[in-house]
């Protein structure tokens, strides 16, 4: 049944996902989620001529359409944020544990996925986790962040193959 307004939970019903990740897209800005049309008390509110077109294309994406993102693509650019959020959270002053030590879980977390992907150019990015997933002690925090920045070059070679591939990724 076509509906007038959508909200998150209409949303993330119509693309079967869970409102949650409907709110993290909307907070991230990513997927070219359009900004709401009305903000209320209760939550962004967005009128169907609006949202519907950008549903259609997110139905497609997620259903591996013509525009699906390449997951390779996603891997790549998850690591980025990762390796760089984790870079930016070692350098800050004074530094906050807890939020280091969850993005340090996060890099682990991606690590072990790609380590069982069948993904063939996965060694790559495998190499570039791997000094977050080996040194997760504080005293191995300033030899993190010296091995997070020599990381760089070649991340930004990977994200300069993906982008010149034209492949884009799921935010």
């Amino acid at each position: 049944m076509p509906r007038e307004l959508y909200g998150l939970a209409e949303i993330a019903e119509t693309l079967g996902l869970t409102r949650q990740a409907v709110t993290v897209w909307r907070k991230r800005r990513s997927w070219d989620m359009p900004e709401p049309d009305v903000e209320l008390a209760s939550g962004p509110v967005w009128h169907s001529d609006t949202i519907e077109p950008w549903l259609q294309t997110q139905r497609s994406r997620l259903s591996g359409g013509d525009d699906a993102p390449s997951a390779w693509a996603a891997d790549v650019r998850r690591a980025a944020r990762r390796l760089l959020r984790l870079l930016v959270l070692q350098l800050e002053e004074p530094a906050r544990p807890n939020l280091i030590r969850q993005a340090l879980q996060d890099v682990e977390d991606l690590h072990r996925h790609l380590a069982n992907s069948t993904d063939d150019r996965r060694a790559r990015l495998l190499a570039l986790l791997e000094p977050a997933a080996r040194l997760n002690s504080p005293e191995d925090q300033d030899e993190l962040t010296r091995a997070l920045i020599r990381t760089l070059p070649d991340l930004a070679d990977i994200l300069a193959a993906v982008q010149s591939t034209g492949e884009r990724a799921a935010q």
